[in-house]
């Protein structure tokens, strides 16, 4: 069978199928039977939620799906040691990942949540989650629910180069408008920030304008990591690109995957009256505190959520 060798990707469960989707061209997605959907969140930072689950986990060019998700859940959720703490769905991959509109995962997924009366934090850059929006809106009539959208420029093309599976701006933009109709009160990730190209007070200013007239409730800022291939992609590109910025990169990162201390205290002095200006702050800490940006980090290991990525607001 074709792409058999990247069997070696495989961590999260029994290979049932390895095939290509419509949905998902150029990547090799493997079917799997899983052995566990909840994982615990570990980190020597605080987390706002304790557990993250996922229907899919991404390695390179391979993209492994739970197909028995919402089974395997529900048995997790049905554990006498259950809490109902707050569940996290998209720390790993994104939950509505273009493999979604084929497999339907989620409705499932959501609805054992739902029944077990388990909290509810969607995070994500797909449109796509409207398809689940009357679900949604029915959820959280009796569970908590918590949609997150990420969203860092409102220039299309350099939105489609740090986040490439994530829908328009636009598009984004009108579901927030629709999340907000719907009283689901999103918060918006203004992330992967790429340093120096989205970050100008001009442009956070226009994008928390839009924002705010869209229905966001609130927003946090996560600047862009540069880990694994897809930061060194997006190092090639700034180099073609904008070549006079790979330099002010190298001082800004090091030898590091994320963004110095101080350019992190300077882009929260530029933020905190932009935030008050539009009334987009909150008292607590964001809800994507444990969120790693996942376009640029290289995917994590099944049980192991990505690191989390600086988060300001």
């Amino acid at each position: 069978m074709g792409g058999m060798a990247a069997l070696t990707e495989l961590v999260c469960g029994d290979l049932m199928r390895s095939i290509m989707i419509p949905e998902a061209p150029g990547v090799r997605v493997h079917e799997v039977l899983a052995r566990t959907v909840l994982e615990s969140v570990t980190s020597d930072r605080s987390h706002r939620h304790a557990f993250a689950a996922s229907t899919f986990r991404r390695s390179g060019e391979v993209l492994e799906v739970k197909m028995n998700a919402a089974a395997v859940l529900r048995r997790e959720v049905r554990r006498r040691s259950w809490r109902r703490e707050t569940v996290a769905l998209g720390t790993s991959e994104d939950p509505y990942h273009p493999a979604e509109e084929h497999y339907r995962l989620m409705p499932q997924v959501l609805s054992v949540l739902s029944e077990s009366q388990t909290p509810i934090a969607l995070y994500t850059s797909s449109t796509l989650l409207l398809r689940d929006l009357s679900l949604l809106r029915l959820i959280g009539r009796s569970v908590p629910v918590t949609v997150s959208v990420s969203l860092a420029t409102l220039d299309p093309g350099l939105s489609a180069r740090v986040d490439p599976a994530a829908s328009s701006p636009r598009a984004r933009l009108e579901m927030v408008e629709r999340l907000a109709d719907a009283g689901l009160a999103p918060h918006i990730r203004i992330a992967p920030l790429p340093p120096l190209l989205a970050d100008g007070t001009s442009q956070l200013d226009e994008l928390l304008s839009a924002l705010s007239a869209a229905g966001a409730a609130r927003v946090s800022v996560s600047p862009l990591q540069l880990g694994g291939d897809d930061g060194a992609d997006f190092l090639g590109w700034l180099g073609s690109e904008h070549p006079a910025l790979v330099r002010r990169y190298r001082s800004l990162y090091g030898r590091r995957s994320f963004v110095s201390a101080e350019y992190s205290l300077g882009l929260r002095s530029r933020m905190a009256p932009l935030v008050a200006k539009y009334g987009l702050g909150s008292e607590s800490a964001a809800d994507d505190d444990s969120h790693a940006d996942q376009s640029v980090l290289p995917p994590a290991s099944c049980g192991n959520v990505s690191p989390p990525a600086l988060t300001l607001f």
